[in-house]
């Protein structure tokens, strides 16, 4: 049906992986963008500094998301996914230590810790395939055997 040469369904494969990457940024960006600090949990305030840091949170979120589409047009990096995991991980710790802080009885607070440790590990294995398919696209030969210029 499609004749799709090996070496593009690598870089379409990296290309989705990258824009489920970008989509799941600019979420949290808009959250923290456009979140009214009032409704924030306990942990979300210290997490925020009550709210002060939701700007700096919404701007690295971008960050994020504008590092994804730049490893779209570079296909010799991924610090997009990386900056995700990193972010993802970071908060889920933040939540885990304040869950340890409270004697481990706050289940709300271990909520949101699962609740940001198991994207980590989605978009981790998100970066995993991209790194696969990385090496794929600098391989001398793509899987298939077929190149693009045939």
């Amino acid at each position: 049906m499609f004749d799709v040469r090996a070496r593009r369904r690598v870089i379409i494969g990296r290309n989705i992986a990258l824009t489920a990457g970008a989509l799941y940024a600019f979420t949290r960006g808009l959250y923290y963008a456009t979140v009214n600090p009032s409704v924030l949990s306990p942990a979300q305030n210290i997490l925020t500094a009550d709210g002060r840091l939701m700007g700096i949170w919404a701007a690295v979120w971008f960050a994020a998301m504008v590092l994804c589409v730049a490893d779209m047009v570079n296909r010799q990096t991924r610090y997009g996914l990386s900056a995700i995991v990193g972010l993802a991980v970071a908060w889920g710790l933040g939540y885990l230590i304040m869950w340890g802080c409270t004697g481990f009885t706050q289940f709300a607070v271990l909520s949101s810790a699962i609740g940001w440790l198991t994207p980590a590990g989605l978009v981790f294995g998100f970066l995993f395939k991209v790194t696969a398919l990385q090496d794929m696209l600098r391989s001398t030969e793509p899987p298939g055997g077929a190149s693009d210029d045939d």
